[in-house]
């Protein structure tokens, strides 16, 4: 009777863990080494961190791949539930980590034989510009967008699941004169396409921000998810274990 007792005890706490597993999942456009291949051996940091985080607490993480402006309105809806490295300039109103989990800043990039330099905004008006659809890249590259969104003569918006990659080929290809992306998703590209040696860069457009997994404002759950990211983040740094996880990237804690 009593062994009785307890394999109904263990059968109730195993069916409440069960119901209390949610499957978290997460989206972006391709950002490697930030956010990589799905289910390849480096998913990216952010997802090693979150799956990490997560599992621990008896979650799963499912991650998918789809185009930045299809990502944020999803998450925006509720219909998946968080976006990986954004800004909060990106999503205002989505519910974000107390901690970051990157630094992350844009620069501008050109081929090598180019004599163009990044001076200021309106240094752009000379030239065609590659760039991610629906990045937040600051406010005074965020304007030049929007006023110049249908001008192709100026700008090139690349829109897909890998919008960085796309816009270093049209450089490639003189189809455009410029890019802009982060250093640590240009260098992975140019690395992967084996291309360092033909491009260079032209200047800073801004330095590096916070950057996040952010959850859904249409998702009761988000804040929980939230608290969950920013406190294992910080136990993972206590602990040693995100320095282990940047170093498969070649990465260091950007706290240190």
């Amino acid at each position: 009777m009593i062994k009785r007792y307890w394999l109904l005890i263990v059968a109730l706490l195993l069916y409440c863990f069960q119901a209390s597993a949610d499957k978290i999942i997460l989206a972006s456009d391709y950002w490697c080494p930030i956010n990589c291949e799905p289910n390849s051996n480096q998913e990216g940091f952010m997802i090693d961190i979150a799956r990490r985080v997560f599992t621990e607490q008896g979650h799963q993480i499912e991650y998918q791949l789809m185009p930045w402006n299809r990502t944020l309105s999803m998450v925006r809806s509720g219909k998946i539930h968080g976006a990986v490295g954004p800004y909060i300039d990106d999503c205002p109103d989505f519910i974000f980590p107390k901690n970051e989990l990157a630094m992350i800043g844009f620069s501008v990039y050109v081929k090598k034989d180019s004599s163009w330099l990044y001076n200021n905004i309106s240094s752009l008006e000379e030239i065609r510009l590659g760039v991610a659809a629906n990045y937040a890249y600051g406010q005074e590259l965020d304007l030049y967008i929007e006023k110049h969104k249908t001008d192709r003569k100026r700008l090139q918006i690349n829109y897909g699941n890998l919008p960085v990659e796309s816009n270093i080929r049209m450089l490639l290809s003189d189809r455009v004169d410029a890019v802009v992306a982060t250093q640590l998703v240009f260098l992975h590209i140019v690395n992967k396409l084996n291309v360092s040696n033909q491009l260079k860069s032209a200047g800073t457009i801004n330095k590096p921000k916070k950057a996040y997994i952010a959850f859904s404002p249409a998702l009761q759950s988000s804040d929980e998810y939230a608290k969950i990211l920013s406190d294992g983040v910080a136990e993972l740094r206590k602990s040693g274990e995100l320095t282990e996880i940047l170093s498969k990237y070649g990465l260091t804690d950007w706290k240190k």
